[in-house]
Formats: C-alpha cells, structure tokens, sequence
C-alpha cells in the first residue's frame, strides 16, 4: 500500500515484537510492505505495525521516529532526524542527519550521522562510524566511536570506550571498568585532563582538551 505522492515530512513507525526496515530513496511517497495500518495527516505517515516484519519505503531526507518492544530495526539510505525508541533489539542506522537512540536491551550500529549522535543503552555494545558530535552513554556495552569531528561525551559503567577524532575537539570520557583510548590527528596539540571536562577553552597552545577517567582500567591519549 501507498499513500497519493506529496510532500512527506515525517513517517511514525510503532511495532511490537516484528523487525522494521526503513529505506529511504528517490521517490515522493510511502509504501508499506507487511500488516500494517497506515494514516496520514497532512505531511505525517504514522505506520502502526503487526507483529510480523514490516518495510516502509520513504522519500530521502525524510524524519523518522520507530517505536518498538522487542525487535530489530533497520535503516537504508539517507533520512532526516531519525529517533528509535526499543526495549530490546539491535538497531542499525545507515545515515541520518540526526540521531536519538534509548535501547534497554541490544546493540547499536551507527554508519554516518551528519550532525550529533545521541545514544542511550542499557545493555548493548555501540559503534558509530562516522559522526559530527556525540553523546552517548551505556551500562554495559563498548563504545566505539570511529571518526568524529565534533564535541564528544562518553560514559560508561562496564565496558571499554574508543574515540578516534578527525579534527579537533573537546572529549570527556568515563567509564567505571573499561579501558578508555582516545585517538587524534598528528596536527592536532591536545590538553589532557582527568575528570570533568573543564569550562572555557583549552589553554593557550592546546587546540582541544581530552578529559578522561577510568576507576579501572587504563587511560591513553595518542596520536592517529
């Protein structure tokens, strides 16, 4: 099924236990494939999902807001401000303008976010790889962020993080147990601190400033 093509400006999925795929592409409507009911109202789609699997075709650039219980979900192609909303399930996100993601129980992976990540999990490991800023918080879980360019907040109880940056920017990392490994380019001069990242710019000389804190594990500030 499909709606009449128009502007769409945002598509609403909520489902139970079934996966939801969302591919955005070249077009001007929405199609829905699985049992689902969809309305429209005005320039927002809401799908309201069975218990199976369920794929939504949207146009590219549009927002995005999937609401399940226990199921996996999926995006292809590029979208707007894109929000999930899951108890448990793994989450995969191939590129959005903006992202917000709170998951109790399963694992998050992240292609390309053009402006900030936010990230909540309970259990569950998370991977960004590309990414302007960051925030991004778990339990239990790894926190991997590969490439960012922005602003960077990491914490975590149990579990190692990773940040490798690509530009200059201000990180502060913590963990409880983890190891923590915070990357920068060779023509960036970072100021290292431990505990909170402090107000105000870095000191004279120093292009970012790196606060880290780990009760156990090690704590290292290199060089890409």
């Amino acid at each position: 099924m499909s709606d009449t093509p128009a502007d769409v400006a945002s598509v609403r999925v909520a489902a139970g236990q079934g996966r939801v795929r969302v591919v955005a592409e070249d077009r001007d409507d929405v199609a829905v494939t699985g049992d689902a009911a969809v309305q429209r109202e005005g320039g927002r789609t809401t799908v309201d999902a069975g218990p199976n699997r369920v794929e939504v075709r949207v146009p590219t650039g549009t927002d995005l807001v999937v609401g399940t219980s226990s199921g996996r979900v999926d995006t292809e192609g590029s979208l707007g401000s894109v929000a999930v909303v899951t108890e448990s399930g793994r989450v995969r996100v191939q590129r959005a303008e903006e992202l917000d993601v709170r998951t109790a129980n399963g694992r998050v992976e992240v292609e390309r976010v053009d402006q900030c990540s936010r990230i909540r999990a309970t259990n569950g490991r998370v991977t960004v790889e590309r990414t302007s800023e960051a925030d991004v918080a778990t339990e239990n879980g790894r926190i991997e962020l590969r490439s960012v360019s922005g602003r960077t907040t990491t914490h975590c109880v149990n579990g190692r993080i990773e940040v490798c940056l690509d530009a200059a920017a201000d990180v502060e990392a913590e963990t409880v147990n983890g190891r923590i490994t915070v990357r920068v380019p060779s023509d960036v001069t970072a100021h290292a601190v431990t505990g909170s990242l402090p107000s105000g710019p870095p000191p004279e000389g120093a292009d970012c400033t790196i606060a880290t804190r780990s009760v156990n594990g090690r704590v290292s500030v290199e060089t890409a």
